[in-house]
């Protein structure tokens, strides 16, 4: 018999090196199985019933008897029990974008290069789509339709702006539609990108006609702000604020109570990071404007010296600050898109999350709201009943809304058990998704800087040596010796 440490042993190779170890566990005594039996179950059945070859190995490994023949045949091989699973692949892209009509009919498409391997559903590796940014809205209304209410946390796509509408729809600037568009198109990516990387969503067949239908899609009708679908949110959202003074949760659940916690320390400190990354973008963009006033204002006071030496000095002086403006300049571009730009995008995966939780407190005020209904029907009915001296009509309509509501009640319960569980497994997989983007993050972010310190040193070692000679030869020869 194993000992009680190795039964209750949490880890499935300590239990089965255990057994494998014990040559009595599966000793002569064994009965022999007919192999001949209908009646055999086939995880017991000998594939190998000739003793008289001992190299012989079972064709499959259906029980320990097996895994314990072929492990001691084959000491250097493993055995293939399953095959592997095949790799996933899914990456989305979003590098090209249009501007199509004119005036107030104009709007911008985005084209998605779509790769994929590994996936149900997915006929080709490779695809390729125009959308709109209705669209997107629109797949996200559907996204949430269904998943939301199963405690899926979905990532949110970049709000209607108004200033982007004015740039796309009355600007005929080319370079304001540009500069709107490949903002948008960073966020788009994003926000397919984090569609497909859920287990759950991945193989939705809206995604999937999203990603693959060469096609304009129908038109959206929620996105529209005064749509249908907007005027029932706004009512949702009361809803909820009532539901919410009605029925106060309080937190039984001790996980959920420090989770909520957690999470809500967290948004507070991602958002004063983003203050600060904001800051640093535009002091980054302001030095480099700096930079380019002052390359300029050298520029001319080079150009009106008399002295030859003195103006190739400050030429050479100008080209070091260009650079070193331009320099700056495409950093606070990097920082703006690879971090200030993906800390927001955390923040608003946490109020996807904090969505999840306001969700379960919903299903949980539906379930208390059901008991005091029933509460109410069982109350009605014993009043009916002693009035009436028995039965009646009534009465039994009313028993039947009982049973109905009886069966609700355990419906409701049942589903907040599933959502408060799914709700933990989104947590667990957000916290180890974010340890591993904001490790990436971070990395990025210093290597840009690196990078860009980098090519500041080198031009001012290519450059930044003739400025000092030049000018200590000027400034010596015009007012005296200063020393070297």
């Amino acid at each position: 018999m194993l000992s009680e440490e190795e039964v209750h042993s949490n880890s499935y190779a300590d239990r089965t090196g255990a057994v494998i170890d014990r040559q009595t566990f599966f000793g002569d005594d064994c009965d022999e199985i007919n192999l001949g039996n209908e009646d055999t179950p086939p995880s017991k059945l000998r594939l190998n019933t000739s003793t008289g070859t001992e190299n012989t190995s079972p064709a499959v490994i259906n029980s320990i008897e097996d895994h314990d023949q072929y492990h001691d045949n084959h000491n250097d091989h493993y055995a293939q029990i399953s095959p592997e699973p095949v790799p996933i692949k899914f990456n989305i892209i979003i590098r090209e974008f249009e501007k199509r009509g004119d005036g107030m009919n104009a709007y911008i498409v985005y084209k998605l290069q779509t790769e994929v391997s590994g996936v149900v559903g997915y006929a080709k590796t490779y695809y390729e789509t125009w959308r709109r940014f209705s669209d997107f809205l629109g797949l996200h209304g559907k996204i949430v339709e269904k998943y939301l209410s199963k405690g899926i946390v979905i990532p949110q796509p970049p709000e209607k702006s108004i200033s982007a509408l004015t740039k796309t729809k009355t600007n005929s600037d080319p370079a304001m539609s540009r500069e709107v568009g490949i903002q948008r198109a960073r966020h788009l990516e994003r926000y397919v990108s984090r569609l497909v990387q859920h287990p759950r969503m991945r193989n939705d067949c809206d995604l999937r006609d999203f990603l693959t239908i060469d096609s304009d899609l129908p038109k959206a009708v929620q996105t529209a702000a005064l749509s249908s679908f907007g005027v029932k949110k706004i009512f949702k959202n009361f809803q909820v604020v009532f539901s919410k003074m009605a029925f106060h949760m309080e937190e039984g659940d001790r996980w959920f109570e420090q989770v909520q916690s957690q999470i809500d320390e967290l948004d507070e400190a991602l958002r004063k990071l983003y203050t600060v990354t904001e800051s640093l973008v535009a002091s980054r963009r302001e030095m480099a404007t700096s930079g380019e006033q002052l390359g300029k204002a050298l520029s001319m006071l080079a150009a009106c010296e008399e002295s030859t030496s003195l103006s190739r000095a400050l030429s050479a002086l100008t080209d070091v600050t260009e650079s070193v403006s331009n320099a700056w300049g495409k950093q606070a571009e990097i920082d703006n898109a690879k971090f200030s730009e993906a800390i927001y995008e955390y923040i608003m995966l946490i109020s996807a999350l904090k969505d999840v939780f306001g969700e379960r407190v919903r299903a949980w005020q539906q379930w208390q709201d059901a008991q005091q209904t029933l509460s109410r029907k069982r109350d009605q009915k014993t009043k009916i009943d002693l009035a009436a001296g028995g039965r009646n009509e009534k009465s039994d309509q009313l028993k039947a809304e009982i049973e109905e509501t009886v069966l609700r009640i355990d419906q409701l319960e049942q589903h907040f058990g599933e959502l408060s569980k799914a709700i933990r497994e989104e947590v667990a997989r957000f916290d180890t998704d974010r340890k591993t983007d904001m490790k990436k993050i971070l990395i990025d972010y210093m290597e840009s800087m690196i990078h860009t310190h980098t090519e500041v040193i080198k031009t001012s070692l290519a450059r930044g040596v003739s400025v000092k000679l030049f000018t200590q030869y000027e400034i010596s020869s015009q007012v005296g010796h200063f020393g070297p």
